[in-house]
C-alpha cells in the first residue's frame, strides 16, 4: 500500500517523480549548475531509495509464534515466543506488528489495546531489524478459564527512513491454547474412592472377549453362528458352541447434557455448564485411571465444526487426551436432547457397561430411557445439578447430586447426596 508521499497511485507517481528528478540533473549538468545538479541528484536517490522500500521493504520477512506447550490446565502458565526474521540485505529501519491474542488469556509483560472484534485484544509491538536478523521475544501467557483459545492475524506495516511512505501485510495464521477443564479428585466430588461409579460388578456379564477361548459346550438358542465349532460339531454329532472368557475391561459411557433449563430458548447457565465439563472430565480421568475404558458423549458442538462429541470407549493411553480435547473445544450451545444421544449410542455399548450421565436436568424422557437402560441390564449412574431428581436408587442405578447453588470454586467442598 503506498503511504502519504505518493498517495493513491504509489510507485507510479514514484516513478514519474524520480524520472523527473534524472532529468533535472542531466539538464544541470548540461547547464553547469553544480548545485541544482546535486539537488536534483538527490531527490532522484531519495526517490528511489523510498521506492525500493516500498516494493521490497516486506519481502522475505517472517512471523511465526509458538507456545511452550499448546495445552494447560486453568491457572496455569506459558510462555509465547514470537520471532521476526528480516531475510534480506535491506534493513528494515522501523517495523510495527499488530497482533491479535483472545481476550480470554492474560499476559502479565504487555497491555493490550481494545478491538473492534469481539473476544479479540491487539498486541501492538515496534522493531528495528538489520539486515539477515532475527528478533525473538517472549511473553508469558497465564490461562484462566478452559476454552479452545485462537489467536488470530498479523499485520506488518514497515517504510522508508524518511517517512514517507509506508507498505502492510497481513499473515494468516491458526495457532491456539487448548486449556482443558479442571479436574479434581472423584473424592472431592463426594463420590467413594473404591467404587465411584456404582458396583463392581456388572448386571450382565460382560462381554465375551473373541481372543480369550476357553472351550466348547453344547448350544443353546440365541448362540451367535460364528460361534458354533463345526469340529466339535462333528465329533459329538450335536451342536457346540465356542465359550470365551468375559473381557476384563469394564466400559463407562460417560454422557455429558449441556442443556441447564427445560426450554432450548432459555439459553444456557454458564457456571453450571462450566461446572458440568469439570465433573466430566474429573470422572473420564478417575475412570481411565482405575484401568476402565471410557468413551465420551456431548450432546453440544466443538470449536473445529464437529456438531457433537462421539468418542468410544477406550483404554488406550491417549484416550484422555482425547477427551480432555474435546471437552475444552465445547462451545455453549443448546443441544438436543441427551436421552436421544443415549438412545443411539447404547445400542454400540457392550453389555456390563456403565452409564455415566452428568446433567443440569433430569426430564421425564431421561428418566425413562434410563429406566430403560438399566432393565436391559446396563448399570446406571446419574450426576445432577440443579433441581434434586426424584429417582429412587436401587441396585445397578445410582443417583448423586450436587446441589442447586454450586460453583467450580466449590468443586472441592462437594458433597454429593
Amino acid at each position: 500500500m503506498a503511504g502519504r508521499f505518493f498517495g493513491r497511485e504509489g510507485g507510479n507517481r514514484g516513478r514519474d517523480w524520480m524520472i523527473a528528478a534524472i532529468i533535472a540533473a542531466v539538464v544541470a549538468i548540461l547547464l553547469r549548475q553544480v548545485l541544482l545538479a546535486l539537488l536534483a541528484a538527490a531527490v532522484a536517490i531519495t526517490i528511489g531509495v523510498v521506492l525500493l522500500w516500498q516494493k521490497r521493504g516486506l519481502d522475505r520477512v517472517s512471523y511465526s509464534r509458538s507456545f511452550s506447550r499448546s495445552r494447560a490446565f486453568p491457572g496455569e502458565e506459558v510462555t509465547l515466543e514470537i520471532i521476526i526474521e528480516n531475510a534480506k540485505l535491506l534493513p528494515l529501519p522501523w517495523l510495527e506488528v499488530v497482533d491479535q491474542f483472545p481476550d480470554a488469556m492474560e499476559y502479565p509483560d504487555h497491555k493490550l489495546e481494545p478491538s473492534s472484534i469481539s473476544g479479540v485484544e491487539v498486541m501492538r509491538s515496534h522493531f528495528n531489524i538489520g539486515p539477515y536478523e532475527r528478533v525473538r521475544r517472549r511473553y508469558r501467557v497465564v490461562c484462566p478459564r478452559r476454552g479452545f483459545h485462537g489467536f488470530g492475524h498479523i499485520f506488518l506495516k514497515t517504510g522508508d527512513i524518511f517517512g514517507f511512505t509506508s507498505i502492510e501485510k497481513r499473515f494468516d495464521r491458526a495457532d491456539a491454547m487448548i486449556v482443558y477443564p479442571q479436574i479434581v479428585p472423584v473424592t472431592e466430588l463426594g463420590l467413594p474412592p473404591k467404587q465411584p461409579f456404582g458396583d463392581e460388578k456388572p448386571i450382565k456379564p460382560l462381554v465375551e472377549d473373541p481372543l480369550r477361548f476357553r472351550g466348547v459346550r453344547p448350544y443353546a438358542p440365541g448362540d451367535p453362528p460364528r460361534h458354533l465349532h463345526w469340529r466339535a460339531t462333528a465329533r459329538t454329532g450335536e451342536l457346540q458352541s465356542k465359550q470365551f472368557e468375559p473381557s476384563s475391561l469394564p466400559t463407562l459411557a460417560i454422557f455429558l447434557d449441556v442443556n441447564t433449563f427445560e426450554h432450548f430458548w432459555e439459553g444456557l447457565d454458564p457456571e453450571k455448564l462450566e461446572l458440568a465439563i469439570s465433573a466430566t472430565a474429573s470422572l473420564a480421568a478417575h475412570g481411565i485411571d482405575i484401568g476402565r475404558q471410557v468413551g465420551l458423549y456431548v450432546n453440544a458442538p466443538m470449536a473445529r465444526g464437529e456438531r457433537t462429541v462421539r468418542i468410544g470407549p477406550s483404554r488406550h493411553p491417549a484416550q484422555l487426551g482425547r477427551i480432555l480435547d474435546a471437552l475444552a473445544m465445547l462451545i455453549p450451545h443448546t443441544g438436543n436432547r441427551v436421552e436421544i444421544m443415549i438412545a443411539e449410542e447404547a445400542r454400540r455399548l457392550p453389555w456390563g457397561a456403565t452409564v455415566v450421565v452428568v446433567t443440569g436436568r433430569v426430564t421425564d424422557g431421561l428418566e425413562d430411557e434410563l429406566a430403560r437402560l438399566h432393565r436391559t441390564g446396563h448399570a446406571i449412574t446419574l450426576i445432577a445439578f440443579g433441581v434434586k431428581p426424584d429417582l429412587p436408587e436401587q441396585p445397578g442405578f445410582r443417583v448423586h447430586w450436587l446441589g442447586e447453588e454450586v460453583t467450580r470454586e466449590g468443586l472441592a467442598e462437594l458433597q454429593l447426596a
